[in-house]
């Protein structure tokens, strides 16, 4: 064999060899990737499964439990949430002899999710949710399926406050929006319309949801924290980490952003309740 054809055949052999590694490697980023995926679908699945469920007494004591000591610390910490926004010169709104909290939000909505925790923990402190569903955000938007609840169809009483929210729409994909679900009444709708624009918050952001007017004196549009701090989590583990790693930066994240809300409900109620307002 000339020396030529030798070297010629050494090439094949070698690029012979590097064609099927090449193969090996994509074959083995195909399946890692589709069993990645098959993961993710997975876990989605899962947690979806929950939407609008009940949730149980036991887990609703949780999260009415959450101890104060903690939030006041996590309101504290350097990565507290930012304090609710004032709103001044405005009359009081009412409903029941009782000062008002308006919310606007959609279960398909991946910022709605993440208030949630914060404002059920912070409802919690004022009055008792009889009744509340679990809920997840779309599983097609950003922060896919993030774990949370729903105020359709929920129970509040409170002594304290009157909390009328809206979900105005579910999660459920349709002509290129979602299931509509819940209309807020003219008052909810006159006050969203005024406070959810500017000069209330920057032009860009008018019409944002979540939306949370506490009594005209305090108003929150947006999430206080991102809903990836949510991420990879389900209810049981967000629970469990609020009660166990009070310090960690998603208990601080939630337990702050609840502090906020108190201390404004605070304002609205006078001080009342004085065990939970003395404390934050």
């Amino acid at each position: 064999m000339s020396k030529n054809n030798k070297e010629r055949n050494n090439s094949n052999i070698i690029f012979t060899v590097i064609v099927i590694v090449v193969v090996v490697i994509m074959i083995g980023i195909i399946y890692f990737a589709n069993n990645s995926i098959n993961s993710v679908s997975n876990v989605t699945n899962k947690l979806v499964s929950f939407d609008n469920k009940k949730v149980s007494p036991s887990v609703v004591s949780k999260l009415e439990n959450v101890s104060l000591s903690n939030i006041k610390s996590a309101l504290s910490s350097k990565s507290s949430a930012t304090s609710v926004t004032p709103i001044t010169g405005e009359p009081s709104i009412e409903k029941d002899n009782l000062p008002r909290i308006i919310y606007v939000g959609a279960d398909f909505c991946p910022f709605c999710a993440a208030e949630r925790w914060a404002l059920v923990i912070a409802l919690s402190k004022f009055g008792t949710f009889n009744t509340l569903h679990y809920m997840t955000s779309s599983a097609i938007d950003v922060y896919p399926s993030t774990p949370t609840f729903t105020f359709y169809k929920f129970s509040y009483s409170s002594g304290y406050i009157s909390f009328t929210p809206t979900e105005t729409a579910t999660n459920v994909p349709s002509q290129g929006g979602y299931t509509p679900l819940q209309t807020p009444t003219s008052i909810e709708n006159s006050i969203f319309s005024k406070f959810d624009s500017y000069p209330y918050i920057a032009k860009s952001s008018a019409g944002s949801i979540p939306f949370i007017d506490i009594g005209n004196k305090g108003l929150i549009v947006g999430a206080q924290y991102s809903p990836a701090t949510l991420k990879g989590m389900n209810w049981t583990s967000i629970i469990n980490t609020i009660y166990n790693k009070p310090t960690s930066s998603l208990s601080v994240k939630i337990l702050s952003s609840a502090g906020r809300i108190i201390q404004s409900i605070c304002q609205i109620t006078n001080g009342k309740p004085q065990n939970v307002c003395s404390k934050i």
